[in-house]
């Protein structure tokens, strides 16, 4: 049985209309907490389905965050 890890990473890697560098996975028995931000609301909910359907996940807690382009090239105010 393969790693449901190593399978989430696999499945958001290769689709191209998750941006790789802002969304996050991480596994807990079978348990995904998705985490980042995107630009567009299908993004969060494409996200999320495409996890559902590895083998292995039992649950899916999305807590990706969707903003603005605008906002997300500002630099932080926070430093």
């Amino acid at each position: 049985m393969a790693d449901v890890r190593v399978e989430v990473a696999n499945a958001l890697h290769w689709e191209l209309a998750i941006p790789r560098h802002r969304v996050t996975a991480e596994v807990d028995d079978g348990v995904v907490r998705l985490l980042g931000v995107v630009e567009r609301a299908y993004q969060r909910s494409y996200a999320e389905a495409i996890v559902r359907r590895v083998s292995g996940v039992t649950g899916v807690k999305n807590e990706i965050c969707v903003r603005a382009a605008e906002e997300l090239r500002q630099p932080s105010l926070h430093r």
